[in-house]
């Protein structure tokens, strides 16, 4: 049996809490399940889905919000927005395929949001049927509990100064020290690029397009001359990606790379590519030149 590749799994819900501290349980208002394509591949229904995404978050320690009952004062209520995929396996005839979940966590009333991706790479003992459904279950349940657990981390420290979120860099917990990265990313803490730059020395194309969205929020020119290492030997549409990448980070590194790659390289898109970024580089610098 081949594996098709499964639409993506919508789900809606908002929570809000009292206070961001651990002691704390963020109140879930709304649990939907929007989309669910695949079914027969994980052999599951919206319904079930829906108790398993409900499990995961008392797990968490969120609390269920009850139908008609007013938020308690002081609330700062989140929306998150869950979206999930099997894909096909890379070799034929491979029954192993990756599960990918994609949970948005925004907060109401802000324009405030994080995307979180998990992936989990399903491990079927044979080809059939039963054990590649059951394989999928697993993937998504693991996938499924990471994203959840990473979304209530960012709740807990979103409340915290720099200096206690950086702490948790160091934490057991991939979850949580994720979420610390993210959130001092999004702070514009040079903390944060250390372990964004570990992330890069990988082969896995989504991991390095994560890692980069990342680092475009952190903004730190320190972290072109890993860029450019991680360009080298990929293909011309990630060495794309890596070029606007730089472009938005900035710096005189970054904007002596571009010259060359826009004068140099062997793939005419590539070059288009290096130019078009390249002169938005010089446009922002200039700008920002200007209001000084």
């Amino acid at each position: 049996m081949t594996v098709r590749r499964l639409g993506l799994i919508a789900l809606a819900l908002v929570a809000g809490s009292c206070s961001c501290s651990k002691r704390s349980h963020p109140v879930v208002e709304k649990i939907s399940v929007d989309a669910f394509e695949g079914t027969d591949v994980v052999s599951m229904t919206q319904a079930q889905l829906k108790e398993r995404l409900t499990a995961r978050l008392e797990a968490s320690h969120f609390t269920l919000r009850e139908a008609g009952k007013p938020l308690p004062e002081g609330v700062s209520p989140w929306t998150i927005t869950l979206a999930a995929g099997l894909t096909e396996p890379e070799v034929d005839g491979e029954p192993a395929s990756t599960v990918e979940v994609l949970l948005q966590v925004r907060q109401k009333g802000t324009l405030e949001s994080f995307e979180l991706r998990t992936r989990r790479t399903t491990a079927p003992v044979g080809n059939d049927v039963e054990a590649i459904q059951s394989s999928a279950r697993e993937a998504l349940d693991a996938a499924l509990g990471q994203a959840v657990r990473e979304a209530r981390a960012l709740i807990d420290l979103t409340a915290l100064k720099d200096e206690q979120v950086a702490q948790q860099l160091t934490s057991s917990d991939d979850a949580v020290k994720s979420a610390a990265v993210r959130l001092l990313a999004r702070r514009h803490d040079a903390r944060a690029l250390a372990p964004l730059l570990g992330r890069l020395e990988t082969d896995d194309l989504t991991q390095i397009r994560e890692t980069m969205g990342l680092l475009i929020e952190l903004g730190n020119p320190d972290a072109v001359p890993a860029l450019i290492n991680a360009s080298r030997a990929k293909d011309n549409v990630v060495q794309r990606e890596i070029v606007f990448a730089l472009g938005a980070i900035g710096g005189d590194e970054a904007e002596a790379y571009l010259d060359a790659v826009a004068t140099g390289h062997d793939d005419p898109l590539v070059r288009a590519s290096a130019e078009q970024a390249l002169g938005e580089l010089k446009d922002r610098r200039s700008r920002e030149g200007a209001r000084k």
